[in-house]
């Protein structure tokens, strides 16, 4: 796997979303205050599954690992969009990037995708932001939830190419094999 993609992921999962008397994760409980506590080496030695056998809505699969597999940080677009970032004057952390990403694909569609509002097997939350159709369009912008409650608390987002495949298969029916053949989640 690519040095860089991990160590972004790894950033993500430990960047510090702060925060707030009205977010329900108390002194220690958001997913970057508890990620912060783990080396890289530990994200890579975690079980990629965890489940209950004969229950497909049981199956959690670990974040970084399904990131790992199915994404690969885009340096050049990255360091593009900082600068894009740096000159823009919105308060919106997520029109900018959508503005970015519109300015390389004029005549397509943005279109924004939470798991949580889905049937998603993640350990962790992801907002995605695409251009056109999602299954033909191979670049997104990332975003990782690491607060405690879902509406707040994401990451800043990262362009990343992706295998769409790999990439979109957060469903539970995606892996009911698990659940079928015990021992196979490793």
């Amino acid at each position: 796997m690519n040095f860089e993609t991990e160590q972004q992921i790894y950033n993500m999962l430990t960047e510090s979303t702060g925060t707030h008397f009205l977010d329900s994760g108390g002194g220690s409980g958001r997913h970057w205050q508890q990620n912060k506590k783990r080396t890289l080496e530990d994200f890579k030695k975690d079980k990629v599954f965890i489940y209950e056998p004969d229950d497909i809505y049981s199956i959690c699969k670990s974040v970084f690992h399904h990131l790992v597999e199915s994404v690969r940080y885009n340096k050049e677009l990255n360091e593009d969009l900082e600068n894009f970032l740096k000159a823009s004057k919105e308060d919106n952390w997520r029109v900018p990037v959508e503005q970015y990403l519109q300015l390389h694909n004029k005549d397509k569609k943005i279109d924004h995708i939470n798991t949580y509002n889905e049937e998603c097997v993640l350990s962790q939350t992801l907002q995605i932001i695409t251009i056109g159709d999602m299954y033909e369009n191979e670049t997104v912008a990332l975003s990782i939830h690491n607060g405690a409650d879902v509406r707040g608390g994401y990451t800043d987002f990262k362009i990343f190419d992706i295998d769409t495949d790999m990439f979109y298969m957060w469903h539970p029916e995606h892996y009911d094999y698990l659940v079928k053949s015990e021992g196979v989640g490793s």
